[in-house]
């Protein structure tokens, strides 16, 4: 029970290619907020990718959307169907206060 709520390593998207494979091959789904790419996977879990652009703020709020995304992630992937790797690109423009409205709105499109 431990580690079945820990973000792993192994559960990261972290080599450029992986990104780029995603983005160009994987469905591409809008939110108020994000800009998701779902691509099933081979693999026996899913693995996450976040795109924070600079022009989104200064550092402090772009590490504040990253943590809410790797939270979401962390609580909610064994709730997610199947085997995907995702990226969640964060759009400019308004950007959610709370974690809640965050949990709220990637509910709606990955659960």
């Amino acid at each position: 029970m431990k580690g079945l709520f820990r973000f792993a390593k192994k559960e990261r998207l972290t080599l450029p290619q992986d990104f780029r494979r995603v983005m160009k091959s994987g469905k591409k789904i809008a939110s108020k907020h994000y800009l998701l790419f779902l691509l099933e996977s081979e693999r026996e879990y899913h693995r996450l990718g976040i795109v924070v652009k600079k022009e989104i703020g200064p550092a402090n709020l772009r590490n504040r959307m990253k943590r809410y995304l790797r939270e979401f992630f962390r609580l909610h992937k064994h709730q997610i169907k199947g085997t995907l790797d995702m990226i969640i690109l964060v759009k400019k423009g308004s950007l959610p206060n709370r974690y809640r409205e965050t949990e709220e709105e990637l509910r709606k499109v990955l659960i």
